[in-house]
């Protein structure tokens, strides 16, 4: 459907984007990103918007790269703040649609708690990118308490980037298209995800293993004491009447 490819990007594009050290991760999740929006377009026209947004992201993301890369502009000028809005700007045109995408299909397949989960992270993900657009503009005003506030708003950030993960991820989990079977197990194009998929569920079958020997063993010991017991009553029955 998509959701397994947006799960994957949109991890490698804001998870690792949170790295001190840059290695282009934001342009190839931005890619994986606008690739699943494409598929996942095919089942709510919202996606077609946050496709837009994605590529609109991508370049804003491929402009800062070339930056540190060849100095196009000064890193703490003008242009590094104009490119730095136009990037937060095109993040929150992306998210928007996205979390109206996820709500629209959850709308049709009867998921309560993905609807109302869609709608609370994006309320979340736009106070954030409100926050930031607000402490960007204050910062000549906050003077030295701009450092805090900005960590302060970054934390938040991080929060909200955890919980739309496992958004998508509920969505890859529990959404699927009309002809697809929901017994059937899903599979991601990404082998690592596979084998973290695999590894948990052998640890869960293991786990239920493990408690029906467990209740078998407790079943089996509680009738030998009962059979024990009764036994015993029996032979006190039989001393008394001799």
């Amino acid at each position: 459907m998509g959701f397994g490819t947006l799960f994957f990007g949109y991890f490698v594009m804001f998870a690792f984007s949170l790295s001190q050290v840059y290695f282009f991760a934001d342009i190839i999740g931005a890619g994986i990103t606008l690739y699943a929006f494409s598929k996942l377009s095919e089942y709510n026209r919202y996606f077609v918007a946050a496709m837009w947004g994605c590529l609109a992201f991508l370049l804003m993301c491929a402009v800062h790269a070339a930056s540190l890369m060849f100095e196009l502009y000064d890193p703490a000028g003008a242009a590094a703040i104009a490119v730095n809005v136009a990037k937060t700007a095109s993040a929150c045109a992306m998210h928007v649609p996205m979390f109206l995408g996820m709500r629209g299909i959850s709308v049709g397949a009867d998921a309560d708690r993905l609807i109302r989960t869609s709608e609370r992270n994006l309320v979340l993900t736009m106070v954030y990118y409100a926050l930031y657009l607000l402490v960007l503009a204050a910062s000549p005003l906050l003077g030295g308490a701009t450092q805090y506030v900005s960590t302060v708003v970054y934390l938040y950030h991080i929060v909200c980037i955890l919980l739309n993960i496992v958004l998508i991820y509920k969505c890859f989990g529990i959404l699927c298209p009309a002809d697809e079977d929901e017994n059937e197990k899903k599979r991601s194009r990404f082998a690592i995800v596979n084998k973290i998929s695999d590894k948990v569920d052998a640890i869960d079958e293991e786990r239920v293993r493990y408690r029906e020997e467990s209740v078998r063993l407790a079943n089996e010991e509680a009738a030998r004491r009962i059979a024990e017991k009764n036994k015993n009553k029996k032979q006190h029955h039989h001393k008394k009447k001799k």
